[in-house]
């Protein structure tokens, strides 16, 4: 049996994260449970992989993103020291239950981070081709099969006769039901309505027959349902699955031609990688999306351009990102009467994407205006919204050394609370008590605290 080689490339990484291997195994646990996996690594397990014993693949991917999150650079499988050499079997391990395995693992699962360098471009020329972080055996629940083909499980039987435009103004008129809920609410309400209706009742739709117009008003109305189901989990930190839809929307949006859905999908997973601090994916991703500007809408366009300039931003250009910033708020003003079939975008949303900019660029006092902007513009069915602008206003308050300033905003957040079922506003308000530990010898911070420990 071949000895094992202690893995020191893993070994400088914890230390670069400043992480314990209970930390690193908490933190696979965490990414893993955003893809709808069960693991309980411990530190137990990390003593195995620091000593040269390699976890199944698709946990090395895991590992990997934790890593690229906590560094804040991208960390590849290879960078790891855990990916097997190449050439090495690819038999499928399948760990038990137990402490330092996995529940039982079905589907491969989706890994989650943003798409190598150069897919962005592949996608801008065939939105057709796979992404590396998605299993291809692995789609949304109860999305169709590749070609059209078979029933997924749970879903109706092919439904008989033709799908007529009936249909599609029924879909349509849904998607702004679910829109509004989520941004009133939050995700986690509309979230499973939705996807249980794409899987139910547009899946089916789309194996059935139809004539050429339908089945192209069809095609756009399901990539439109794809990204906002994909949002949704994206506010609900189901990170993998989230992917998994925008990529469902990308390919019904490709299928029916049109830019109008597939380039606001490739902004919303610049989004998610700008997010989750893939900045260079971001880049990519918003890049792609930006090559669509000609052929969409002024509202869309300055949509996507906003986002490409945050992107540029978080990779340090300051120039592409004033510039583009810029060219976003031309855009928006000449957009005037014009309605977004997929994301809203108005004053609020340029502001924010102002702001996201500016703090990237280090210009704290520039992103605490723009963000004080957007709160004035924000409608007041956006509820979600203005907590998340809120709370990233508070702690940018907190960071200039304004505590009272902070708190007075972290209370305005939490007053919408009780109202919002979102996963990214209970992230702030995690992050609200860690930021406070270090003042709570201050008065205001300390009633701010207890009110917090109310919320249970």
């Amino acid at each position: 049996m071949a000895r094992r080689e202690p893995n020191g490339r893993l070994r400088t990484l914890l230390a670069d994260a400043r992480w314990s291997g209970q930390d690193f195994a908490r933190a696979v646990n965490g990414v893993a449970a955003e893809t709808g996996l069960t693991l309980r690594y411990d530190r137990t397990s990390i003593s195995y992989w620091l000593a040269g014993t390699r976890p199944p693949a698709h946990v090395v991917a895991l590992a990997a993103e934790a890593l690229s999150r906590r560094t804040g650079r991208r960390v590849s499988p290879a960078d790891t020291g855990l990916a097997r050499p190449a050439g090495a079997a690819r038999a499928r391990h399948r760990p038990g239950p137990g402490p330092h395995g996995a529940d039982a693992l079905t589907p491969e699962p989706a890994a989650v981070g943003a798409p190598g360098a150069g897919d962005a471009a592949a996608y801008a020329e065939s939105l057709l081709g796979e992404i590396p972080v998605y299993s291809s055996a692995w789609r949304p629940p109860g999305w169709p099969p590749p070609h059209g083909t078979g029933t997924p499980a749970g879903a109706p039987a092919r439904p008989a006769g033709r799908i007529g435009a009936d249909h599609v103004e029924a879909a349509e008129a849904v998607l702004p039901v679910f829109r509004n809920a989520d941004m009133m609410f939050g995700s986690g309400l509309a979230r499973p309505a939705l996807t249980r209706y794409l899987a139910t009742t547009v899946a089916p739709w789309l194996r059935a027959d139809a004539a050429p117009a339908v089945r192209h008003r069809l095609l756009g109305c399901a990539a439109r349902l794809a990204y906002t189901a994909g949002f949704l989990c994206f506010d609900g930190n189901q990170q993998g699955t989230a992917q998994a839809y925008y990529r469902a929307g990308l390919r019904l949006g490709q299928e029916a031609g049109d830019p109008q859905c597939w380039a606001p999908v490739l902004r919303a997973m610049s989004v998610q990688a700008h997010h989750l601090g893939h900045r260079k994916q971001a880049w990519e991703l918003a890049e792609a999306a930006a090559r669509e500007v000609g052929r969409l809408p002024s509202l869309q366009a300055a949509f996507v351009t906003g986002q490409l300039a945050v992107a540029e931003a978080g990779c340090g250009d300051r120039r592409a990102a004033l510039t583009h910033l810029g060219e976003a708020e031309r855009l928006l003003e000449r957009s005037a009467g014009q309605h977004a079939a997929i994301g809203d975008y108005h004053p609020a949303a340029l502001a924010h994407q102002q702001a996201e900019a500016l703090a990237a660029l280090g210009d704290a006092r520039g992103a605490i205006t723009a963000l004080g902007t957007s709160l004035r513009h924000r409608p007041a069915g956006e509820r979600r919204a203005r907590a998340v602008t809120l709370a990233r206003l508070a702690e940018l308050h907190l960071g200039q050394g304004h505590v009272e300033r902070a708190c007075a905003t972290w209370h305005e957040m939490l007053d919408a609370v009780p109202q919002l079922d979102s996963a990214r506003v209970d992230d702030a308000v995690r992050r609200l008590r860690g930021r406070l530990r270090p003042v709570r010898g201050n008065r205001t911070a300390r009633a701010l605290l207890e009110r917090v420990r109310g919320l249970g």
